[in-house]
């Protein structure tokens, strides 16, 4: 394996998918943990949801990760309740006007990431990919992403799938 190729490659690659994204979260008037905590939020199977849950999937920090949730609030794309489980303790759910920012902002992107996936074998890019998630993952220690899938019905578990 010609390690050194393969991490200027995934560098590369790395920051034309941030610039792509970076475009496309400014075509939406969003920004990239805008869109990640609605993609997060509307793809989970649980109503509400804990801010560290959060922060954990989409990897941002706490501190990063309130300053997001009070923009989304502040545009009544979610809402915080107070935890039953823990009076200190809030949780984030969606709104359905979020839920309809997410669906005009996902629908745009997986259209133009089709234009990008055009030429590749989906099977062996999903399979390259998640094997690349699990490495950075076992190496920096984070939770394990490389199983998820999108589901147009978050409530749906795929057969086979690992739970988080």
């Amino acid at each position: 394996m010609d390690a050194a190729t393969l991490g200027l490659l995934l560098t590369r690659l790395g920051r034309l998918n941030e610039q792509f994204l970076a475009e496309h979260h400014r075509r939406h008037d969003t920004t990239s943990a805008e869109a990640s905590v609605l993609l997060m939020l509307a793809n989970s199977p649980e109503a509400v949801v804990s801010p560290s849950f959060i922060a954990e999937r989409i990897v941002q920090t706490s501190g990063g990760l309130t300053a997001t949730l009070k923009r989304l609030e502040a545009r009544g794309w979610v809402e915080r309740h107070p935890d039953p489980a823990d009076g200190r303790g809030r949780l984030v759910a969606l709104t359905d006007a979020g839920r309809t920012a997410h669906d005009a902002v996902f629908a745009d992107l997986v259209d133009r990431y089709r234009l990008v996936f055009t030429d590749l074998d989906d099977d062996a890019a999903l399979a390259a990919v998640r094997d690349l998630v699990r490495g950075f993952e076992r190496l920096t220690g984070a939770s394990s992403s490389a199983w998820w899938t999108h589901e147009p019905d978050p409530t749906r578990v795929p057969e086979g799938a690992l739970s988080p």
